[in-house]
């Protein structure tokens, strides 16, 4: 179930144990910074995760529930990067997965080990051609 709040986000990164309360920070920072537009919310997904840009999810059977189009988690032994945009016949953590050095991919997560690898500007991509797909609602597929 997801909360409104920034409040909350800064309150979750503000809780965690320094150089991952950077890290997070930092990313946190360029996602907000790349799609000011999209709501911030925290959700239960695997533990904590910080979702930006809320949508209301739809199968085939119909709407679901919300749902957050980027995410970002701290796990114990990884940061994950989520995105729920497709892009070149797959989804876009897929495609855009070489511009992410050292990480490992889901369908839809980036799994970060080393975040002081990872640019800036790959994760503003990643957020800015998700939210212009979700920005709008669920897009068709």
């Amino acid at each position: 179930m997801a909360t409104d709040g920034r409040d909350e986000a800064q309150a979750h990164i503000d809780s965690l144990p320094e150089r991952r309360r950077s890290e997070m920070q930092r990313l946190h920072d360029v996602v907000r910074a790349a799609i000011p537009g999209a709501d911030v919310r925290m959700w239960d997904y695997g533990g904590p995760l910080i979702g930006y840009g809320t949508y209301t999810y739809s199968n085939s059977k119909g709407p679901v529930g919300p749902w957050f189009s980027v995410g970002l988690a701290s796990r114990k032994s990884y940061i994950s990067l989520f995105s729920m945009a497709t892009g070149a016949g797959g989804y876009l953590v897929e495609a855009l997965h070489e511009r992410f050095p050292g990480t490992k991919i889901g369908r839809s997560c980036i799994n970060i080990t080393k975040p002081d690898q990872i640019d800036d500007a790959a994760v503003r991509d990643l957020a800015r051609q998700t939210w212009a797909q979700f920005k709008d609602g669920q897009p068709r597929r």
